[in-house]
Formats: structure tokens, C-alpha cells, sequence
């Protein structure tokens, strides 16, 4: 998913390029230095203010690259500059009489005599450029400020002592026209906007954290990696939780520079901190050396920008995450041990137990202890990741094989406790090798569940599920095993097996132990609570009959079901079992109700464990706030949602957020929703149906409409995904409805009414317009004012959510007004305008406070309103038809078919109430004279 900011960062550098262009164009020139470390772009960024100044100037580009290898060679980059062609056919020769000035003054005598528009001189590694080159760009580049040349140089930092770099940025930086552009290493944030417009789909903020810690922030070695990606890999990155990360070779780390030239006390102190991970007071820091037999040294780490120092030197921390990483990697692990067996010492909690297992080379009893209370004091308090990180730490260690599997096995454990088995997915074919037994089985099971693009082992499950349950551990086993199979079985094409397994699931619930006592394994315990699972599984049936429209069923079941979930402790199985109820009370039409229990398991996900239905539960929350109008509160819950969204079991609401996204864009008038739709079309190739499954096709409909296409609007609102549309309120026909009335398919449109009234309140809501609205539209279109008079005032009577009630009072104003009645006309779109004006709608402003204003400026011309009424395109086809044009003219001169032509003409007639095209052009003359 992407959010509206921060863009890709290629993105943004495009853009800046584009900018960068524009201003030197504007004011005649203009000098940048654009500056970072070793792969963080620099060439990239050059490269795009070449291709800015092709597309938007006509300025002619030269790119010259400074070599390391001539930087001792005198004026061998004058040499490269003027092969470029800058200086016209300029044969420069140097010699040993050469002097920086004479050159310096005959580059800016070529460059004032040049017969170019302008001219984009690109340079890169100018940290490379030799002594005498320096000498003349010093002179030059303060001399042709506003001389229509952009210069661009990429310098390499850290800078040294008087470099050019150096030079050039203190140069630029005292000049109000030039810039300096900082390329820092690229963050979390950068790296996910970044893949998710490589990719197509967005990635999961551990992801990110992991692609940070492969490239350092580098944006060349970021693009590497994904170049290395294969094409089934990045189409299957819609479903899964984690890409593939391939090392990329490259020579010594550029984040390194200053630590290396640390001496060797700077050096040690430097590593103590980086190796802490962690804000370290100066009395642990002087502790840990003090173990160590080291002394401290802080000023020369601090002055080098290695380390900072914070509340008043009382702290130290390394100066950049990425800065610490480098740094750990180079340190031997003889080192890492003595450090981390100190740093064990002065600290508590999770950092001693990682830092004891850093500092031993071996496992002991005394480190198993230790790890195993940490690890159920973690598991109790929720902290999920620190414990699995602790037992990955501990397989590192560990080669005795019983001892191995019984970690492997309390690993396992551990996330599919947290509902995240994809991360130990690394693991399988070593989970392979576990004594046979009904937790192996059953870890397997899972695991094999998480894998994308392979079948669900089903013969292996009824095998398990088959096998006697001998003792309380395997019947707990068995019946969380079935109820993992009811959700599995749920995200399939055909869910019609569902009724049975949840039977099958309910039958082994009730022969389970209801005290965690009872087990012989203590880690089996939080899987005992059969009582929540009977109502979670009975919420789950709920959804299936809402799958198979099995309204009625479902109504009778909610009752009952409400108070069943209200009295369950909070927790994971209650937001799932809230998610489920209140997403089939939307489906009923009951909006409060559904808003109402979706804020509930929104409210409880702050202060319980992961639920299934994470994803789910946020969603619901955002697609009510969207159909309620709430786009600002909405749009800050996706933001939200999105940091999670790729780590969620629930994949299908990564392209149902983008949607809704793409939705809110497209409303306001003031973003791009393109980039948000390209993502929710994704929801076309999942296969199973779940919450939300229609909200692409309702996102491509409301921009198409907003857009003032409605061919566009019945291009998404059909087709093979829409065909196979079941489990949806299908608000699109809506959509579809409105939009043949506006081309005049007048018949296609009563009929799909008529379906709309038989569907409503079941399979049909009027989340997205009434009936009434609709048929005052179609009674509008047929010229029956007394059936649209009434329509109109029932649809206006009832309310309903904010934007289609905007649009049916601006409907309505403009058929007041079109029968006479002004007044009551402007005061319906006047209404419209602030309904409009308070949820940010500005996608339809535009137009109804034209026909607003045009109702008041030309009282004398009714068809002044008709006009302001017609959509962007329509009124292209209007102003083509007012000179003369034909349909084969208008068709040629718009890119559009002519049989499209003849369409919009039908409806502009009809719209601006004409019998022939000639009456155009005299209506024109009419409702807008000239000055």
C-alpha cells in the first residue's frame, strides 16, 4: 500500500529534478551540489535532471564524470569537460605554461558566446577532480550564476579538510539561487515506499527493517536487491508476509569512513556502545571498560560524529542506527563475546539475557535456565518477539539434537500463539525432522498453511485429525487444529465444506480439558479456553451464511450472538468474534450497529493480543468511516493499519486499504488516486471472498465518476471479477445505475433498478444512494417531472451518508430550477455545497458551485444551469458542436471512438433538453454571451 507521503524515494527525486530544472530555467541558471555518502543516488539524481531538462526545456545536457585515477593528472578534467562539446569544438591542450585563470576565462568566453538556449552541465564524483581543474571551476562557477547554465555536481562525503566538495558546498550554500542537496541514507518509511513502487505491493515494516539492515540505507544496494527478485517472486508478494533478500557484494562499507580513522582507544569505546544497542549512561559505559580493563575515550568518537552524546554528556549513543550496524559487523567475535559477557552484567531483563547469550560460546544449564524464565515471563506479559528472538539466539548455540527440537518446538509455539508461522518458515524442512508425534504433526500443518502457492495439505490434517486423542495435550491438539482448518477452509473458492468443519471443531472443543492444569506441556496452555472458541466458531458460521446468502439464518443467529460475545473476557477470540457480527450487521443494512461493533474491536486491539482477523478488524472500521464521509479519520486509521497490514495474517485487506485509499483520493479532487487503484486491483487475483471484496471495483467507480466518465464507471462495474462477486452489498450498481442514466441507456438502467429494489436490504444497501434518488433520476432523464418531483422529494426526506446525499440535493437543485422553482433549486444546492464543503469532497465542488453561481448571474437563461451540469467531457463534446464539427471530426480530435461520439451527443441533447445538435450553438450564444 502507499500513502500519500512519503512518495518513493526515486519518486521524489524525479520530482525534485523536475523542480530543479524549473527553477533554473526560471531564473537563468542556477548551481547544486548534491551530496551523501557511497550509494545513496547521486548518479540516479543526476541521470533524472538530464532526462528533466530532454522533456521540459531546451536546454542541451552533458554528463562528465571525474576519475579517481586522473586526479593527479593537471587539467585532465578541463580536458573531459570540453570533449563534452559545452565549449563548442574547443581543442583544449594543456601544457606545463597553463595557468587556472586564462582557462577559467576562456571556458566563460565559449559559454557567453555559445549559440545554446542553455545548458545542463552534469558532473559526477567531484570529489575527484585534479588540483588544477578545482582552481578553474572556483573561479567559474561563482561567474556564470544567471547565465542560463545548471550545474549540477555530486560530491562524495564526508568531505575532507579544504576538498573541492567542500568548497563547492560553501560556495552555494551563501547564494540564495543555488541549492545543496543532502542524499541521507534512505529510512524504514523511504524503503517501503520505495519497494512498494518498484514491486506494485507494499512490504511489511519488519521487511523494511530488514532490507535497512542489508543495504544500510543505501539506495543503490536497495535496488540491486530487488533487481535480483524473480518475476514469480514479486507476483506472489501480494500474499506473503516477507521477500527474499540476496546478499549484494559490494567493497568496504562507506558508513565506516569515520570509524576507521578513530585511534585505537576511540575505536574500543565506540564498539562497547555500538554492541550495547541502547542509550548507555557513562557510569555502565565506564563499568563495562572498567571489566574490560579498558579505558574510555569519548571526545574523539563524539568529534568524528561516530557517537552522541545527550543530557548534558550523561548518555552516549551511537550517532546513526545504520552508523552502529556497520560497526558491529566489523568486530571480531572473540571481542563480541568479552563486550556482550560485560554488557550482560549491567543490564536486566531481555538485554541481559541477549547480551549473556553474545558472550558465550557454548550452551550451559545456567543459560537454559535463564532463557526458559525469560522466556515465559515474555510469553506472559505478550512480548512475543523478544522471546522468539531469544530462542533463535539460542539455536545458534545449541547442537545437542533433543535439546535442539525441544527449542525448535517452543519456537513453533510461540508464533503460531502470535499468528505469525510465517517467520519461522526458514525452518520447515528442520521441523521435518522432529520425532513423529501429534505437536509435530501439527507445527507442520501451519507451517505448510503459510507457504504461498502450495496446496493446503488436507490429507495430512484428516490424518491427524483422525489419530485417537490419548491424552488432554493431543485433544487440545485436535480441536485448535480444527478450528485452524474452519479458518483455512474459509479462505477458499469453495467454502461449502465450512458448516461441517465447524461442527466437526465444536464436538472436539467439548471434550477438551477447561484448565491448562490438566496438560502435561505447559506451553499447550494457551490453547485452552473451549469456551471462547465455541462462540468464535458459531461468529464464524455467522459469516459463512452471509457468504452463501443465508440472510435469514444469519438474522436469527445474531441476537443470541451478540450477548454470547459481550460476556467474553477481553481478548484476541473476542475482536475476531466482534469482526465477524459486525461485519454481517453491514451486510443486513444495520450501518450503526456494524459502526458500533467495529469501533469496539478497534478499541480493544490496543490492549489485547494479535487476533486473527487483524487486518479485517481495521478495515471495517475505515470502509464505515469512508461510507460515512469521515475521510479524515478514515485516512488516519489506514495510515495506521498500514504499518501492520503486511504483517497480518488477513493479506486480503492490503488491496481493500489501497482501495479505500484510491477512494478518499479520488473524493477530494486533490491527489492521485492511480497509484492507490493499481494496488487494489490486486484484489482481483485473490481468489477467496472476504470482507471488502467489491471495494476495488467501487474505488475504479467513484474516480471514473468523479472524473465525469461514466463510460469509465460501466467498464468497472462489470466484467469476469464482478461476475464472481457473491459476499458484497454491492454498491458499484450504484454506480452503474447513475452512470447509464447519464448516457441515456434509459431502458438498461429501469431494469437494473428494478433488480436493485428486489435486492434491497439483503444483497443490495443503500450505503451509496437510495432507490429513491435513483429513480428520480431515471424519471428526470424520461422527462416525467411529476415522478421525479416525487422521487426526489422522498430520497431528499430520507438522508442517508454524506456524499450521495450531497449529490442527490444537487440533483434535485438542478431540476428545481430547471422546472422554475430558483429558489428552492439554489437552496437545495446550496445545501449540497456545505455538505460537500464539511467532508472535503472537492472532486464535485467545482461543478455545483458553478451551477450554483450560474443560476444567480443569468436568471434569464434556464439554460445556463444545464450547462453547468454537464460533465468535463461533455462539455468538450458541447464547445466541438457549437463550431460545426462532425462525429467523425469530434472523434479524430478527442482519441475516441465514434460510435463514443454518437453516444455523448445523445446525452448532451438530452441533458441540455435539445431535439437536434444544430440548437447547440445558439443555446451557447444564449445561456453564456460574450463580452
Amino acid at each position: 500500500m502507499l500513502r500519500d507521503s512519503p512518495y518513493s524515494p526515486a519518486h521524489e527525486r524525479r520530482r525534485f529534478a523536475a523542480d530543479v530544472m524549473q527553477k533554473a530555467v526560471a531564473q537563468g541558471g542556477l548551481t547544486l551540489v548534491i551530496e551523501g555518502l557511497a550509494g545513496m543516488g547521486k548518479t540516479f539524481l543526476l541521470r533524472e535532471i538530464g532526462a528533466a531538462a530532454r522533456e521540459s526545456s531546451t536546454w542541451a545536457a552533458s554528463f562528465v564524470n571525474a576519475d579517481e585515477i586522473e586526479q593527479g593528472e593537471s587539467y585532465s578534467f578541463i580536458e573531459r569537460l570540453a570533449a563534452s562539446g559545452l565549449f563548442g569544438d574547443w581543442d583544449f591542450e594543456p601544457d606545463h605554461t597553463t595557468q587556472p585563470i586564462p582557462v577559467a576565462r576562456e571556458c566563460l568566453r565559449r559559454v557567453r558566446e555559445s549559440e545554446l538556449d542553455g545548458a545542463v552541465v552534469l558532473i559526477d564524483d567531484a570529489q575527484w577532480v585534479d588540483k588544477e581543474s578545482q582552481r578553474v571551476l572556483r573561479y567559474v562557477v561563482p561567474r556564470i550564476r544567471r547565465r542560463h547554465v545548471l550545474l549540477a555536481c555530486a560530491v562524495r562525503t564526508p568531505h575532507e579538510e579544504d576538498s573541492f566538495g567542500k568548497v563547492l558546498t560553501e560556495l552555494v550554500a551563501d547564494n540564495s539561487y543555488d541549492l545543496v542537496q543532502l542524499l541521507a541514507p534512505l529510512t524504514v518509511d523511504q524503503i517501503r515506499a520505495f519497494a512498494a513502487d518498484r514491486l506494485g505491493t507494499g512490504v511489511s515494516v519488519r521487511t523494511g527493517e530488514r532490507l535497512l539492515k542489508a543495504t544500510s540505507g543505501s539506495f543503490l544496494r536497495l535496488d540491486a536487491i530487488l533487481n535480483q527478485l524473480t518475476p514469480d517472486e514479486v507476483s506472489r508478494m501480494h500474499l506473503t508476509w516477507d521477500l527474499p533478500i540476496r546478499a549484494v557484494h559490494e567493497g568496504e562499507n562507506p558508513l565506516l569512513h569515520a570509524f576507521r580513522a578513530l585511534s585505537a582507544p576511540a575505536r574500543a569505546t565506540t564498539e562497547i556502545v555500538c554492541l550495547g544497542g541502547h542509550e548507555m549512561s557513562r557510569a555502565d559505559l565506564a563499568a563495562v571498560a572498567a571489566l574490560l580493563g579498558e579505558e574510555i575515550e569519548l571526545a574523539e568518537p563524539s568529534a568524528a560524529g561516530v557517537l552522541s552524546e545527550s543530557g548534558f554528556g550523561a548518555t552516549v549513543i551511537p550517532r546513526h542506527a545504520l552508523v552502529a550496524q556497520a560497526i558491529r559487523e566489523t568486530i571480531e567475535a572473540d571481542r563480541i563475546r568479552s563486550v556482550s559477557r560485560a554488557l550482560s552484567t549491567i543490564t536486566s531483563g531481555y538485554r541481559s539475557v541477549r547480551h549473556a547469550l553474545g558472550g558465550s560460546a557454548e550452551w550451559t544449564d545456567e543459560l537454559d535456565k535463564q532463557v526458559r524464565y525469560y522466556v515465559a515471563e515474555a510469553l506472559d506479559r505478550g512480548s512475543f518477539d523478544n522471546a522468539s528472538d531469544v530462542l533463535r539466539t539460542v539455536l545458534s548455540l545449541v547442537s545437542d539434537l533433543p535439546a535442539r527440537q525441544e527449542l525448535l518446538t517452543s519456537l513453533a509455539l510461540v508464533h503460531i500463539r502470535a499468528k505469525t508461522g510465517y517467520l519461522i518458515l526458514d525452518l520447515a524442512e528442520e521441523y521435518e525432522t522432529l520425532p513423529d508425534s501429534a505437536l509435530r504433526e501439527f507445527i507442520l500443518i501451519v507451517l505448510a498453511a503459510h507457504q504461498v502457492g502450495q496446496e493446503f495439505p488436507r490429507n495430512r490434517v484428516m490424518e491427524l485429525l483422525a489419530r485417537p486423542a490419548e491424552n488432554p495435550d493431543d485433544r487440545v491438539i485436535s480441536a485448535f487444529l480444527s478450528f485452524f482448518v474452519v479458518i483455512m477452509a474459509m479462505r477458499t473458492e469453495d467454502p461449502s465444506v465450512v458448516p461441517f468443519l465447524i461442527d466437526h471443531a465444536r464436538k472436539l472443543f467439548e471434550q477438551c480439558p477447561s484448565d491448562p492444569s490438566e496438560l502435561s506441556d505447559a506451553r499447550l496452555g494457551w490453547m485452552v479456553a473451549p469456551g471462547e472458541y465455541l462462540v468464535l466458531l458459531d461468529a464464524y458460521r455467522v459469516v459463512h451464511d452471509q457468504r452463501m446468502l443465508a440472510f435469514e439464518e444469519m438474522a436469527a443467529a445474531l441476537p443470541e450472538l451478540h450477548q454470547r460475545i459481550e460476556a467474553l473476557p477481553d481478548g484476541p477470540m473476542k475482536v475476531d468474534a466482534l469482526v465477524a457480527v459486525a461485519g454481517a450487521e453491514l451486510a443486513l443494512g444495520h450501518f450503526e450497529d456494524g459502526l458500533r461493533l467495529a469501533r469496539w474491536s478497534v478499541k480493544l486491539l490496543d490492549r489485547v493480543a494479535e487476533p486473527w482477523a487483524a487486518g479485517t478488524t481495521r478495515l471495517i472500521l475505515a470502509d464505515c468511516l469512508v461510507i460515512r464521509g469521515d475521510y479524515a479519520e478514515a485516512s488516519a486509521l489506514i495510515d495506521l493499519s498500514e504499518e501492520v497490514a503486511f504483517d497480518v495474517l488477513d493479506v486480503e485487506t492490503r488491496p481493500a486499504f489501497a482501495a479505500l485509499r484510491g477512494f478518499i483520493a479520488a473524493v477530494r479532487g486533490n491527489g492521485d488516486p492511480g497509484r492507490h487503484l493499481e494496488q487494489a486491483r490486486l484484489q482481483y487475483q485473490i481468489a477467496w471472498e472476504a470482507y471488502g471484496a467489491d471495494l476495488a471495483v467501487l474505488a475504479e467507480c467513484e474516480a471514473a465518476r468523479a472524473a465525469g466518465d461514466a463510460e469509465a464507471v460501466l467498464a468497472a462495474s462489470s466484467g469476469p471479477f464482478v461476475d464472481r462477486l457473491n459476499n458484497t452489498r454491492r454498491g458499484f450498481l450504484t454506480y452503474r445505475a447513475n452512470a447509464l442514466i447519464e448516457l441515456g441507456e434509459l431502458d438498461e438502467a429501469a431494469a437494473l433498478i428494478e433488480d436493485l429494489d428486489q435486492w434491497h436490504g439483503v444483497r443490495w444497501q443503500e450505503y451509496w444512494g437510495s432507490l429513491a434518488w435513483l429513480r428520480a433520476r431515471l424519471a428526470h432523464a424520461r422527462g416525467d417531472s411529476t415522478i421525479a418531483r416525487r422521487q426526489y422529494d422522498v430520497a431528499v426526506a430520507a438522508g442517508g451518508m454524506a456524499l450521495p446525499r450531497a449529490l442527490t440535493l444537487a440533483d434535485f437543485g438542478s431540476f428545481l430550477i430547471e422546472q422554475g422553482a430558483t429558489e428552492d433549486g439554489r437552496r437545495a444546492l446550496t445545501q449540497a455545497v456545505t455538505l460537500l464543503e464539511g467532508i472535503g469532497a472537492g472532486a464535485y465542488l467545482a461543478r455545483i458551485r458553478c451551477e450554483l453561481d450560474s443560476s444567480e448571474d443569468n436568471p434569464r437563461h434556464p439554460g445556463a444551469h444545464l450547462l453547468a451540469s454537464l460533465t468535463e467531457r461533455e462539455r468538450q463534446i458541447v464547445d466541438q458542436l457549437a463550431d460545426g464539427r462532425s462525429n467523425n471530426q469530434i472523434a479524430e480530435s478527442m482519441v475516441i471512438s465514434v460510435a463514443t461520439v454518437r453516444s455523448h451527443v445523445s446525452n448532451v441533447l438530452r441533458k441540455l433538453r435539445l431535439t437536434s445538435r444544430g440548437e447547440v450553438a445558439r443555446l451557447l450564444r444564449e445561456a453564456e454571451p460574450s463580452d
